[in-house]
């Protein structure tokens, strides 16, 4: 690699010696005014040359120790490097070939040669420091970022007992209500203080606490505090595995290319060797019957909610898809809705990036809608779009919420009402057109995805044996539903006098 004109400066012959620093800079190859013919005839001599180094200014000197340092700077880095001789030719050799390795070999590489006690800490990192380094260097998007944060904190913090933490007076002490005991503020609370004093103490905590067996005490702990009963206990140990997983990201390759160049990280890394078992099955079972739910939409939802309810079940959209549609994603020649990036919208992935047909009833809602509407979205409301925050917003959340409620009425008890009307148009499309058609209208990455979470089977399915038990009356009896219930009521009960 070259040095830039920047980094060098130039010499008639050997007077370098002799010139001051302001000359130098003087002769600047990107200055505006033109060189005179002596200039032209000038060497150029960069930093990876020891003359360079020689010049006044260019070394420095400790007057103690009698030796010599260099200040390199390269791609907007700038360190100091001791050079060890009192020697300054041979300093300057020595900062020319440490400016070389720099330049060739990349800063991490050559600080852990030249400067080996300084490239990384001694102490391993801690949770801020961790935190810090990978939403500076890993690329990932900042709702992503979020979750996994939000996760490894939630399980440090139950790791290391970290709840709520003491409001402080004026003296840094704990403040005390009239009974002389402790006010604390809840870790909950954006307003107050209580979630930054939350995050300082979770952040500080070493990642060295994160060993594997430490994790798995958690986990049992997390799944425990579910109680015994095997529905509750199946939860908790689908979101224990899911903070994990999500935490655990944060020790991939992709999160931890440039921060380990910067952190001491503990070996083996956290979370290694905890094992998550086998996936729980979740499987959609569908609880809708499309047909009646659309029928009772129709006859009570209105305006908003109404189609908020038609994206989600009659075309499939995710929430924030819905939330931030414009008009002109729709295209009314083809009768097409594009989910694409907008400025207001990132796609969950790339595969989430596609199509979605609709079907000629649909699109004439969304005709009637455009002619009503007004503004950009397709989903009017009075919040304004924000995009890029780490915390969940949406333009339509009192309309979500309307939407939400109705649902539960009708029986929709999922913890997202919203995604079990996309779960549904998934089984009837996986069911009457198959697994493809499926996969292709909810825009998954893989074809395992929409066969494991949202197929279900839509139509009965049996082997027609129970035909050849026709004409057999005399072995087959009649199931008399009120003769079984009065047979199981107390003696001298029947079923008119139950009550």
């Amino acid at each position: 690699m070259i040095a830039s004109n920047v980094d060098s400066v130039s010499f008639p012959g050997d007077c370098a010696d002799v010139m001051s620093e302001q000359e130098v800079d003087s002769m600047n190859t990107k200055s505006v005014r033109k060189m005179s013919d002596s200039e032209k005839g000038r060497t150029v001599i960069g930093k990876a040359d020891s003359r360079y180094w020689q010049q006044p200014g260019k070394l420095l000197l400790d007057k103690r120790s009698r030796f010599y340092a260099c200040k390199i700077q390269v791609a907007g880095r700038r360190e100091s490097f001791p050079l060890r001789t009192a020697n300054k030719s041979a300093a300057a050799s020595k900062a020319a070939l440490i400016f070389s390795e720099v330049v060739a070999l990349g800063w991490e590489a050559a600080m852990a040669k030249h400067k080996p006690n300084a490239a990384k800490p001694t102490r391993p990192a801690t949770v801020g420091e961790l935190l810090a380094e990978i939403q500076a260097t890993a690329g990932f998007r900042l709702s992503t970022f979020t979750v996994y944060s939000q996760s490894l904190r939630q399980i440090v913090s139950e790791i290391a007992a970290i709840g709520d933490q003491p409001a402080l007076d004026e003296n840094g002490e704990p403040k005390r209500d009239r009974k002389k005991r402790i006010i604390y503020l809840s870790h909950r609370a954006h307003r107050g203080g209580g979630r930054e004093a939350w995050l300082g103490k979770v952040d500080a905590q070493p990642l060295d606490k994160l060993t594997a067996d430490a994790v798995q005490r958690w986990k049992l702990a997390y799944v425990a505090r579910a109680g015994t009963a095997p529905d509750a206990e199946r939860r908790a140990s689908t979101t224990a595995a899911s903070l994990i997983r999500n935490a655990r990201s944060l020790f991939s390759e992709k999160a931890l290319r440039f921060a380990r160049e910067t952190i001491k990280l503990p070996e083996p890394l956290p979370f290694a060797g905890v094992k998550l078992g086998k996936r729980q099955n979740a499987r959609y079972v569908s609880k809708l019957d499309a047909p009646t739910i659309i029928a009772q939409a129709r006859a009570e939802l209105t305006g908003v909610p109404f189609q908020l309810f038609v994206l989600a079940l009659l075309v499939g959209l995710r929430k924030r898809e819905i939330d931030t549609l414009l008009w002109r994603q729709v295209d009314f020649v083809s009768g097409q809705i594009r989910i694409e990036a907008t400025e207001y919208f990132q796609p969950k992935s790339e595969e989430a990036i596609g199509t979605v047909d609709l079907d000629p009833e649909t699109l004439a809602l969304l005709r009637g809608w455009k002619a009503q509407g007004k503004g950009r979205f397709v989903i009017p409301s009075t919040r304004p779009p924000h995009f890029g925050t780490s915390r969940s917003y949406y333009r339509c959340q009192s309309q979500f919420a309307t939407l939400y409620g109705w649902l539960r009425a009708k029986g929709v008890t999922a913890r997202k009402p919203l995604h079990e009307l996309r779960k549904e148009l998934g089984a009837i499309l996986a069911s009457s057109q198959g697994i493809f058609a499926a996969q292709s209208v909810l825009r998954h990455a893989h074809i395992s995805t929409t066969a494991a979470y949202y197929a279900d089977k839509k139509r009965r399915i049996t082997a027609g044996l129970g035909s050849l038990l026709a004409g057999n009356g005399g072995k087959i009896l009649e199931f008399n539903p009120l003769a079984s219930e009065e047979a199981s009521l107390p003696s001298g009960l029947s079923r008119t006098s139950k009550t």
